[in-house]
């Protein structure tokens, strides 16, 4: 406890008390000389500082700070304290965390809270199954919080990055298809043979961005044939979707495109050429615009639905003695037919299928991504119990293991079993996922900690400046499962809680991530609710939504630019009574710093009652998948 303040004795002394010495003036008038000299003197320097200062500020002006961000801890096992800076091995992200030591307080720097009079657990009674919330996001009145004190804005930063100064730079030319084309690349010399001749089998027309064309000519050595096409990115974007082929500068990628793989090469996804002089098609350009593409920059997000350790995953990988490497360790399936009955029911049709190989490559697909997400459709905690059947989940601490050898970088607790083990199962799943090395977000001991945001930094080799994402988990079903001011559960996907808090990550980071846990079960369609929601996250910053529960893969939808993916379906689950549950399409997202150019749909059938499998996109099962997704999404997406 502080004492009273110091007091000067000087000051407390009483004019009864002063000293009557005498006074020697000339000392007392040397002295005022002196001073009067010593502070001319201070006033010269000073003055010289603020010049040196004016014309320093003036060279740095405009030059963005770095970004602060929340730097993780580590558990007192890992040997290192609170506050330390982690970097997982090898090298792959900067993890923001709360300190697990404060699970049961939350942080002070956290979006305002929200007003106590609005009940959390109060759907829209005009839809049983819409959370939605009955204030208006967009109030002025609205709280919203507060960014911290100098807190730097890394997502201007790295758009000012992007956005250098025109100079003449090698730009990667991209040949792009119809979003869902079953291309996957081009050889060059196809491509130089049809900008001579104006045609290319299997494509309708061709267009080439204008912005490249006087380029890509002289680059080529080449006149490109009149009938040719031109146009800017978006008259390029309209060819493609009547079954043409573009050919356009890398900036101008957008996640609607399909970027084809030029000579065996490509530019986006895991598999990536690693700088724009390794791609095979290039140009020299000043681009009027000033937009730059550093291949660099570009990074990877794998995202996969709904997964658990329990009932019938419990029992191929703990029973039957298949190990903790099991479930990832898939390759590739083909499907030869269909038929009747299912081990369940006994009355539903499922895929017969074989295994074609190449194993591992699941796994491959989530450890090579900067970034690896995934929902964990329950708590794990140390009172588990394994459960052979029934909706009551839980996983055994040790089986956690699955999801840290595939890579799994941060897993969503925002689901409508995470309140199967009440409190303590949730309080669990934080440390013991966090003891495993994965990160996680969306629930919590009361709704301040569910809705404490997740940032992860992209780390490229040591270049931490690459990008930083934010994740925004809920859960829209089962409000039961909805975290109140004294209750615990997953964050509400209310928009008086997400709209505020989507703000607030986009003044921290380059990247926002919605994901949420809604809809409804067994449908690729999404609710009006779910397409409201979706539309106000975007308006308020989101940049990607990823969505689970529905346990098939969903419908998509564009608004505005932004993808919104309504369901994930299952990854590591045992539904193995449908083809619609056994089968489903990881995402895999190219990023560029900060900007979205291109999503992947990844499409697998889940092998004995754990293990993915991926499938060709291009032929069979993976295309008809491919076809039933377009389908769904065929009123909302015109890619």
């Amino acid at each position: 406890m502080l004492g009273p303040p110091a007091v000067d004795e000087r000051e407390e002394r009483r004019p009864d008390e002063m000293s009557d010495a005498p006074i020697d003036t000339r000392r007392t008038e040397m002295a005022s000389r002196l001073l009067v000299v010593l502070l001319a003197g201070l006033f010269l320097l000073g003055l010289l500082g603020f010049v040196v200062a004016v014309l320093d500020a003036d060279e740095d002006e405009g030059v963005p700070a770095p970004p602060s961000l929340p730097v993780s801890s580590l558990p007192a096992e890992a040997g290192l304290s609170s506050g330390t800076l982690v970097i997982q091995e090898p090298p792959r992200i900067l993890v923001a965390m709360a300190d697990p030591a404060a699970d049961a307080t939350p942080p002070t720097l956290e979006p305002a809270a929200p007003d106590p009079t609005l009940d959390p657990a109060a759907p829209d009674p005009t839809d049983p199954t819409d959370p939605t919330d009955p204030t208006d996001p967009d109030d002025p009145s609205a709280a919203e919080p507060a960014d911290a004190e100098g807190a730097a804005d890394p997502a201007a930063a790295g758009a000012a990055d992007l956005t250098a100064a025109s100079v003449a730079q090698v730009m990667p030319v991209v040949p792009v298809a119809r979003f869902w084309s079953d291309r996957d690349g081009l050889a060059r010399r196809d491509i130089v043979r049809a900008l001579e001749n104006g045609e290319l089998p299997g494509f309708r027309r061709i267009v080439v961005e204008d912005s490249i064309r006087e380029a890509l000519a002289e680059a080529l050595g080449l006149d490109i044939h009149p009938e040719i096409q031109g146009g800017d990115a978006e008259a390029v974007s309209r060819v493609i979707r009547t079954g043409g082929l573009g050919l356009l500068a890398a900036a101008d990628l957008a996640p609607s495109m399909r970027p084809l793989a030029v000579d065996g090469r490509t530019l986006v996804g895991n598999d990536r050429v690693r700088s724009a002089e390794a791609w095979p098609l290039t140009v020299t350009q000043e681009r009027p615009d000033g937009r730059a593409w550093d291949q660099s920059r570009t990074w990877v997000l794998v995202a996969g639905g709904d997964a658990f350790t329990d009932r019938g995953v419990y029992d191929t990988v703990v029973r039957r003695g298949k190990g903790v490497d099991y479930p990832f360790d898939g390759g590739t399936a083909r499907v030869t037919g269909h038929g009747c009955c299912d081990p369940v029911f006994n009355d539903n049709v499922v895929p017969r299928y074989e295994l074609t190989g190449n194993k591992g490559v699941v796994r491959r697909l989530f450890k090579d991504a900067e970034l690896a997400i995934a929902n964990h459709e329950m708590p794990v905690t140390d009172a588990w119990g394994f459960h052979s059947s029934g909706l009551r989940f839980s996983g055994k601490p040790e089986l956690t293991e699955i999801f840290t050898r595939a890579g799994i970088d941060w897993m969503s607790l925002a689901n409508n079993h995470i309140k199967d083990y009440d409190t303590e199962g949730i309080r669990d799943s934080r440390r013991i996922l966090r003891r495993y090395g994965i990160a996680s977000g969306g629930a919590g001991v009361d709704l301040d900690q569910a809705r404490r945001i997740s940032y992860l930094e992209v780390d490229k080799a040591g270049d931490s400046g690459a990008a930083t994402l934010a994740i925004i988990p809920c859960v829209g079903v089962v409000p039961f499962s909805w975290a109140g001011p004294d209750d615990s559960g997953g964050t509400p996907c209310l928009d008086r809680y997400l709209v505020p808090d989507i703000k607030e990550a986009g003044r921290k980071a380059d990247v926002v991530l919605v994901f949420p846990h809604w809809g409804v079960e067994y449908t690729r369609l999404p609710m009006p609710s779910q397409r409201k929601h979706a539309a106000r996250w975007v308006k308020a910053g989101a940049d990607l939504v990823l969505g689970a529960h529905s346990h098939v893969a969903g419908a998509i939808e564009d608004i505005d630019g932004v993808p919104v993916l309504y369901s994930l379906g299952n990854l590591i689950f045992d539904q193995h009574w449908s083809t619609n549950t056994m089968e489903s399409m990881l995402v895999e997202a190219t990023f560029q710093g900060g900007t979205l150019v291109s999503l992947e749909l990844v499409p697998y059938i889940i092998h004995d009652t754990s293990q993915p499998n991926l499938l060709d996109p291009a032929t069979g099962e993976g295309k008809s998948l491919r076809k039933q997704v377009q389908a769904a999404s065929a009123d909302w997406l015109d890619w």
